[in-house]
């Protein structure tokens, strides 16, 4: 596997975990590349799953050494299997070099709706196109983006589902420990960039928080804006009600402690945390950018980012208030979790149809 971003604790990489810790591996030599801006505990827990971390010189700071590496390592470990994550034909540097070693099935794996480097994913399309064996998208909008008129298989970033259920018990103790008690919590999950639109999320708590005293807003995540968006809560006086928690590994615990999710990302493939927070019985507060497919459950309700914040801070103000107790909750994530499994995001049956491919199976 060759996550092109790097590893580190987000989307794509968390997908990867989640297919490592449930895939029956027997049979499989999994190896993962390390290419760049890699965190050192993803790094111990893919050798812990047993997979080997294969690191490479610097994919960006380092490319053609980068590219030497790969077609060295791949013919000489008579790598059969090729599995490229990314979001752009940027992809086409791996998969090439995979084709030119040999490697006989190059899967190339479709996790957004649009690039944040548009000029170099232009120029590469037309060497991105016939690169691959196989082709898998994270939804249909992931996949008609990248492959065009190509066909393409839909493999969901699935999840073990049950793991985020609500748990009353468990809210009660997550929120002693984050230090507060019954206050509306508003929270986002994921990395802190200008993707993600963390700047539009304080203009909205910044407003919701003149309706709801007592609200606090969580940012679970870490990312090259964090130092921006600490002096912009600082700027706005909110450093006593906002908390940026870092990455953590247990965010489902953390998901029971909140009452309302919120995602003004500028652009997404099919985002995984939002399923998670439909998982959990959580209301969710989504881009209208953000593809339609990870609304599996009414808890998802979208919004223009063209609408302003005072229009997302009142929608907010009305989840909140409609959002009931710990029974509404309960129910809300009992309906949500069949419904993620009969849409296809359960990692079991994920893992499943990703091994039959890497065995070669149609």
């Amino acid at each position: 596997m060759v996550p092109t971003g790097g590893l580190r604790r987000e989307g794509i990489t968390s997908s990867i975990l989640s297919f490592m810790r449930s895939m029956d591996r027997d049979g499989l030599d999994v190896r993962v590349a390390a290419v760049y801006n890699n965190e050192s505990d993803v790094l111990d827990e893919l050798r812990l799953l047993g997979c080997d971390v294969v690191e490479t010189p610097d994919r960006r700071s380092d490319t053609f050494g980068y590219v030497r590496f790969l077609i060295s390592y791949m013919r000489r470990e008579r790598i059969d299997v090729v599995h490229v994550h990314g979001s752009s034909s940027v992809m086409a540097i791996e998969l090439r070099c995979a084709q030119l070693a040999g490697v006989r099935e190059r899967i190339a794996h479709s996790h957004n709706t649009r690039s944040d480097d548009p000029r170099r994913d232009k120029m590469l399309r037309p060497f991105f196109r016939g690169s691959w064996t196989r082709a898998l998208a994270c939804g249909e909008d992931a996949g008609r983006w990248l492959f065009e008129d190509s066909p393409f298989e839909v493999l969901h970033n699935g999840f073990a589902l049950e793991k985020y259920a609500f748990d009353a018990v468990r809210r009660d103790e997550v929120r002693l420990r984050l230090g507060f008690g019954d206050e509306p919590a508003v929270a986002f999950v994921g990395n802190i960039n200008y993707v993600k639109n963390q700047s539009f999320l304080i203009d909205v708590f910044e407003l919701l928080s003149r309706d709801v005293p007592g609200a606090r807003l969580f940012i679970v995540g870490e990312g090259p804006d964090r130092s921006k968006i600490e002096g912009l809560i600082a700027e706005k006086g909110l450093a006593d009600c906002v908390t940026i928690t870092g990455r953590v590994s247990n965010v489902d615990e953390f998901l029971q402690a909140f009452d309302l999710m919120v995602l003004p990302s500028l652009f997404e493939g099919l985002p995984s945390v939002v399923l998670e927070w439909q998982a959990a019985g959580l209301p969710c507060l989504v881009s209208d950018v953000v593809t339609g497919e990870c609304a599996v459950t009414p808890l998802v309700r979208f919004l223009s980012l063209r609408d302003g914040a005072a229009a997302w801070a009142a929608c907010a103000r009305d989840a909140l208030a409609a959002a009931g107790g710990a029974d509404a909750r309960l129910d809300a994530s009992r309906r949500a979790l069949p419904a993620l499994r009969e849409h296809g995001f359960d990692i079991g049956e994920a893992s499943k149809r990703l091994k039959t491919i890497y065995l070669g199976g149609e």
